[in-house]
């Protein structure tokens, strides 16, 4: 795929040049996960969200919108895994962050509500 040989490209001189920890490569990696996700290679997009969690803990916090974007992306990748106990943790720290740093009514916040809603929803009917 034309994509993730770019970015694999690119990740390559960010590691060389910049390293392993730098937020350009963890970025880099953030955006080969959401192409892996949307390829349903939903492993191979969890290991890159692995990649990418602690640089961001190291480089903004565990608190931060930064932070909840990934919990979120990485909610998403173990919903469509079926991994629902998992998402559902990742969900919920998402949650937290955000109604603490953007309050209860902006979209995201919203947004992951519902996204819970319908895992909740899912997980019932199992």
């Amino acid at each position: 795929d034309k994509a993730i040989d770019t970015y694999n490209r690119a990740l390559v001189i960010y590691e060389e040049k910049l390293g392993l920890d730098h937020i350009d490569t963890a970025v880099t990696h953030m955006s080969i996960a959401i192409v892996l996700m949307y390829q349903e290679k939903y492993d191979e997009a969890m290991e890159k969200y692995n990649n990418v969690l602690p640089i961001y803990e190291t480089e903004y916090g565990r608190d931060s919108v930064n932070m909840a974007r990934l919990l979120g992306n990485m909610a998403g990748t173990l919903y469509n895994q079926g991994n629902y106990e998992d998402a559902m943790e990742k969900y919920q720290s998402c949650l937290a962050i955000e109604e603490k740093l953007l309050g209860m009514e902006h979209q995201s916040t919203v947004d992951t509500r519902h996204n819970i809603a319908i895992l909740q929803d899912e997980i019932n009917t199992k």
